[in-house]
């Protein structure tokens, strides 16, 4: 026989009660230390919403040289570039 899918308590319902009954346990020391944290969601949140540094007259510019031919590529700066990169030790 199949049980009915409502015949069991979901998974989580234990995990939201244990989490509540955590709450007394928090010390004031601690719970100060949450403001400077909110500051940093907030700030994350909003450069995360204001996207990327976009400069569109450089980008313009970029594809006006690309597509006339005028943009070169200096292959040195690129290979010295790739050697920095890889000199530097992990961690």
């Amino acid at each position: 026989m199949v049980d009915s899918v409502t015949s069991k308590p979901p998974i989580l319902a234990g995990v939201g009660q244990k989490m509540a009954s955590d709450i007394p346990k928090l010390r004031p020391e601690k719970i100060q230390n949450i403001q400077p944290i909110a500051q940093n969601i907030s700030l994350a949140s909003a450069l995360a919403q204001k996207g990327p540094p976009f400069d569109a007259a450089r980008i313009a510019s970029l594809k006006e040289a690309i597509a006339s031919g005028n943009y070169r590529i200096d292959l040195g700066a690129i290979a010295d570039g790739v050697i920095r990169f890889g000199s530097k030790s992990p961690g």
